[in-house]
């Protein structure tokens, strides 16, 4: 068993930089958007309310809030995902790639949907 000293600084790799600056992306655009509404007027209405503030403000500001987060988390899995098959010799640095892409992909329109269902459930 190898041990690191403690300290010692692990360098990052180009994959996980490159899914940490997409993540900070995705979530200054949500927050963009979110100040966006929450700073506008309520009877002309924001961008995602529509001028009804009572009902679907609350419930488009949670929509938006939760389909970021879990499509940050859901990102992150699948990088941890493909990174332990790469260290168990299973996939290789494409395969990992393709995956990462693929998730990226298919989870933008499926995180706010998800999210739209757990917020309107918990209503």
């Amino acid at each position: 068993m190898v041990r690191r000293r403690l300290g010692a600084l692990t360098p990052f790799s180009r994959p996980l930089l490159a899914h940490l600056a997409w993540s900070l992306l995705v979530l200054a655009a949500v927050g963009a958007i979110l100040i966006l509404e929450l700073g506008s007027d309520c009877p002309p209405g924001g961008p995602l309310a529509f001028g009804d503030c009572d009902r679907v403000r609350p419930l488009a500001v949670a929509v938006l809030a939760l389909g970021a987060a879990l499509y940050v988390t859901g990102l992150s899995a699948v990088l941890a995902w493909t990174r332990r098959l790469q260290r168990r010799g299973l996939a290789d640095a494409r395969a990992a790639r393709d995956w990462y892409l693929l998730a990226a992909v298919v989870g933008l329109p499926a995180a706010p949907l998800l999210a739209f269902t757990i917020v309107s459930a918990l209503r």
